[in-house]
């Protein structure tokens, strides 16, 4: 399977964290996020992403989103998102890599339900910025 053309690029913020020690030298990180989307469906995305970290910066963490894309032409696009990532090595800056799916009601958009797509996506905890591109999946 290939990458194929860039749907989307989007930055977002980070508007809460909440930390929970689940044991064993892990932490699930709950990070709420806001911010623009640009491309095929542009807008405002909202939404929350999951890690789980464990104490060894080394080894990859997985993570999970659950959004909504609040498009300019007023359509409403549910994201989920899952995968996987890794510290870069540059700060606590991270790099992630995954799949998403989107669901819509909107006719218009309907190519966008059903469809897995690739995403990949870098983090700044110091200054709380993610921005990655989404990829239509051939």
């Amino acid at each position: 399977m290939s990458l194929g053309t860039v749907l989307s690029e989007f930055q977002s913020k980070a508007t809460t964290v909440r930390q929970t020690d689940i044991g064993g030298g892990q932490v699930r990180v709950e990070i709420d996020l806001a911010g623009e989307s640009s491309g095929r469906v542009p807008g405002q995305n909202i939404g929350t992403m999951t890690i789980t970290a464990g104490s060894d910066a080394t080894r990859p963490n997985p993570w999970s989103y659950t959004g909504t894309l609040l498009a300019k032409s007023g359509a409403v696009v549910r994201i989920s998102g899952w995968g996987v990532g890794m510290r870069t090595g540059q700060g606590h800056q991270g790099r992630y890599r995954g799949a998403v799916c989107y669901s819509t009601d909107d006719p218009k958009l309907a190519e966008f339900n059903g469809m897995i797509a690739a995403v990949e996506f870098e983090t700044d905890p110091a200054t709380m910025l993610l921005k990655g591109i989404i990829y239509e999946w051939k």
